[in-house]
């Protein structure tokens, strides 16, 4: 055998030992995720949304439904989320709202607001209106399909305090563009960015904000399955697993809060 046929095989084995790695992890995270879905419950126990009921049906995969349920979920955002709170906003646009984590949530949080939800996703729609009646917040909860510029620019073109919740895979490109949405400039706006899907949207978005917010750029960091004592019980292996977010690179966010004026 050559040396370029043996590095070949050599790649192949290496490829197909990380896809069967990966395929059993997940495996595994899935049988986590129905046997602690049944022993915790489907209340959020503690961090910021502690008391939210997390719906029964997922639109994508299992919603990392534990790491949600123990309060570990996107735990980088909980300082920002916090400020968000302590900005008192009138209107929450969530774009990428799926079953209604942070729509359902953020109405708990602000009893004043009324939301607005995005999904592309029938299913996802159809599961964030049944999390709005669980958590008693559907009179304040407006869910929709695709949100587009112009959507956003009729919600965004009023001087209530505004704040966008942003996740849909990339099309943040799309929709924070002040120039087809003027009234991004005075809308705090949490958006997690997918350089990923398109190399540089990260810095795009910081560039177009930079004039009207001051940004904060959040890196995906730790979470700690040890602090949780539901999880204390399992292997070292399973807790990790069962508050992982299976993401393809380490994700980033932006904060932006809009410089107003006034203040």
């Amino acid at each position: 055998m050559g040396l370029s046929k043996l590095l070949l095989n050599m790649t192949l084995c290496k490829t197909g030992a990380k896809r069967l790695h990966r395929m059993a992890a997940r495996a595994r995270r899935a049988e986590l995720s129905s046997e602690l879905r049944l022993q915790l419950g489907g209340t959020v126990l503690s961090g910021l949304f502690k008391g939210m009921v997390i719906p029964e049906e997922y639109s994508w995969g299992d919603s990392d439904v534990i790491a949600k349920i123990v309060g570990l979920y996107e735990s980088d955002l909980r300082e920002a989320l916090l400020k968000t709170v302590e900005r008192a906003p009138s209107i929450v646009i969530n774009v990428g709202c799926a079953e209604g984590f942070y729509a359902v949530g953020m109405a708990r949080l602000l009893p004043n607001a009324t939301v607005y939800a995005f999904d592309i996703d029938e299913r996802a729609c159809a599961i964030c209106s049944r999390a709005a009646e669980e958590n008693n917040v559907s009179n304040r909860i407006v869910i929709d399909g695709l949100c587009t510029t112009d959507r956003l620019a009729k919600i965004t073109d009023r001087p209530d305090r505004t704040l966008i919740v942003m996740d849909c895979e990339g099309a943040e490109l799309e929709l924070l563009d002040p120039a087809k949405v003027p009234g991004l400039a005075h809308c705090d706006i949490i958006v997690e960015t997918h350089d990923f899907v398109e190399a540089d949207i990260t810095m795009i978005l910081q560039n177009r904000l930079n004039t009207t917010h001051d940004i904060q750029r959040i890196s995906q960091g730790g979470r700690n399955p040890n602090e949780i004592p539901e999880l204390a019980r399992l292997s070292e292996l399973d807790r990790w697993l069962a508050i992982s977010e299976d993401r393809p690179e380490a994700m980033t966010w932006l904060a932006c809060w809009a410089v107003r004026r006034s203040e």
